[in-house]
């Protein structure tokens, strides 16, 4: 899947998934609820039952499609892999097997527990946030920061930018298609310079297509203001103090879990 066909389809699921009815306060709640909750434990516990949780609801409540939600997890992972891997080999602790090589000295498995615990954090972290992004429309969350009395040129600047990455993902994807059809021509030096042409003509194209976006808003009465119709639906109090309770047995479980196993900070 390209990446403007990864955003579509992220975007389409925030306004069709089983959830997306439901109070945007109910859901911002629970994520960020459980995005503190996943970084401030010590131990894995905690970060892999969030992990199942927030999967089992995207999935199994939200009715997301599974490649979606796969798709989404693949660069992150693969980047905090690496990075777990360059902290296991340079981070502090006793390390089990020295590699001397002659520049430095490889320390393996000197900081597992720290990297082991760093990844299923960053996996839970980014559960939470998924929850979050695949149920909530742009909208609901443009919304629900209005009514948190943040500046509403934040708000609308937030707004703007999301609009515009799916305008720039679509029109680099046409000027790279275009060239691909022209022959694109071969070589590491030549396909550079490609590289750079396309880059400067998205540019130019980015900021033709931003005069033309504000020309028409312009003509449909714009004020300085973006207005939505604000009809979210109120937030259920069982809900809120189910999340409650939720948050507060995790909290007893990550006092609970700090010196739980090896794997602490």
């Amino acid at each position: 899947m390209s990446h403007s066909d990864l955003y579509a389809e992220v975007d389409r699921s925030a306004y069709t998934n089983a959830l997306a009815k439901c109070s945007p306060i109910t859901k911002t709640f629970f994520a960020l609820s459980s995005l503190i909750l996943t970084v401030s434990a010590q131990s894995i516990l905690v970060p892999i039952t969030i992990f199942v949780i927030c999967t089992i609801l995207i999935l199994g409540l939200a009715k997301v499609k599974s490649h979606l939600y796969l798709d989404l997890f693949r660069y992150p992972t693969l980047m905090i892999t690496l990075s777990c891997v360059i902290i296991a080999l340079f981070g502090s602790g006793a390390p089990l097997i020295q590699i001397s090589l002659p520049w430095t000295t490889l320390s393996l498995l000197g900081g597992i527990s720290f990297s082991v615990n760093t990844f299923f954090r960053v996996e839970g972290a980014l559960s939470c946030l998924f929850f979050l992004v695949l149920t909530t429309s742009i909208t609901d969350l443009c919304i629900l920061l209005r009514k948190a009395h943040v500046p509403r040129v934040l708000v609308e600047i937030s707004l703007l930018i999301y609009r515009y990455i799916f305008v720039f993902l679509e029109v680099s994807e046409k000027m790279n298609t275009a060239q691909k059809l022209r022959l694109r021509p071969s070589g590491w030096i030549k396909r550079i310079r490609s590289i750079a042409l396309l880059a400067g003509s998205l540019f130019i194209r980015t900021l033709e297509q931003g005069e033309r976006t504000l020309v028409a808003m312009n003509a449909r009465g714009y004020d300085g203001t973006i207005r939505v119709l604000e009809d979210f639906p109120a937030p259920r109090k069982i809900t809120l103090l189910g999340i409650v309770i939720f948050d507060f047995v995790f909290v007893i479980l990550i006092f609970l879990t700090v010196n739980f196993g090896v794997l602490m900070k």
